[in-house]
């Protein structure tokens, strides 16, 4: 008996791509992976290239649009940092109390190897990803269900360098300062238990810390810091624009766009310190 197929809707070509078998399959996933990582590429390497693009009065909105995303993404987040930065600088301390560790030198150094290159970094992007990120997905998201992306390009206006720019210079600049914050509100957090538990006085602990840091660790500092931030916007950014006209797509593109964040961000985080160490060698003795 011959098949009968719909005719309403009717695609051409979904006889074909019924019986293109599991080559088939494998060519089209590989050809939307690609075509996928092409869309990423070009929504940094746009923004990237629209900060040169000449115009003075777009420049001036631009540095709004930016100095409002920082107030949002860092200023705003300054609280919810302290709380994290404070609370975890003395869980430390409680950790190495209970193991019996009074060297308070040692445990100086390890606040360094920790919360410096560590959790500073991989916390903050967290944070800013989580609480601005899936804020940011979620805004750029509507913006394309309401045509507000296409208007922007109707009037001659780049969404490159008005929506996407500022969001990424933002988080990069965020990341950045809310790491300092965070290690040194992380460190008074350890130092203040220190001094309630007996374990480690303050000279002690300030001694480990003033030797256990680097000349190396601004590098890496830097390094994680722009290279998160980065991260954060661009990919937060990215899937927020790949919402296309339903509003069910916003939160799905919101969590896709944390999700992921937070992937690429642990990542890049473990690459960075696995070739900071292969180029420094053991740092605490």
């Amino acid at each position: 008996m011959a098949r009968l197929r719909s005719t309403i809707p009717y695609d051409p070509r979904a006889d074909r791509i019924a019986d293109a078998g599991w080559l088939g399959a494998v060519g089209r996933g590989v050809i939307q992976r690609v075509l996928s990582a092409d869309l990423l590429l070009h929504t940094l390497s746009d923004a990237v290239a629209s900060a040169w693009t000449p115009g003075k009065a777009a420049r001036l909105t631009v540095r709004r649009v930016i100095v409002s995303q920082i107030m949002y993404t860092g200023v705003q987040a300054l609280s919810l940092v302290s709380v994290i930065a404070f609370l975890l600088g003395a869980s430390i301390i409680i950790q190495s109390s209970l193991m019996g560790s009074t060297d308070g030198e040692l445990l100086g150094k390890v606040l360094v190897a920790v919360v410096l290159r560590e959790l500073a970094p991989l916390i903050t992007a967290i944070v800013v990803a989580g609480r601005s990120g899936t804020a940011m997905a979620t805004e750029l998201g509507n913006m394309k269900v309401n045509s507000e992306v296409l208007a922007l390009s109707s009037l001659g206006i780049d969404p490159s360098r008005y929506i996407v720019l500022p969001r990424l210079v933002a988080t990069i600049v965020s990341v950045l300062v809310l790491m300092i914050y965070f290690s040194v509100v992380a460190i008074l957090g350890a130092f203040t238990f220190a001094e309630l538990s007996a374990n480690g006085s303050w000279g002690s602990l300030y001694a480990g810390v003033s030797r256990g840091v680097m000349p190396f660790d601004l590098g890496l500092f830097l390094l994680k810091g722009v290279g998160l931030g980065a991260i954060v916007g661009w990919l937060c950014c990215h899937y927020g624009l790949q919402v296309k006209s339903s509003p069910t797509e916003v939160p799905q593109q919101a969590s896709r766009a944390v999700v992921m964040s937070l992937l690429c961000g642990v990542a890049y985080s473990t690459f960075v310190t696995g070739v900071f160490y292969w180029i420094v060698g053991p740092v605490i003795h």
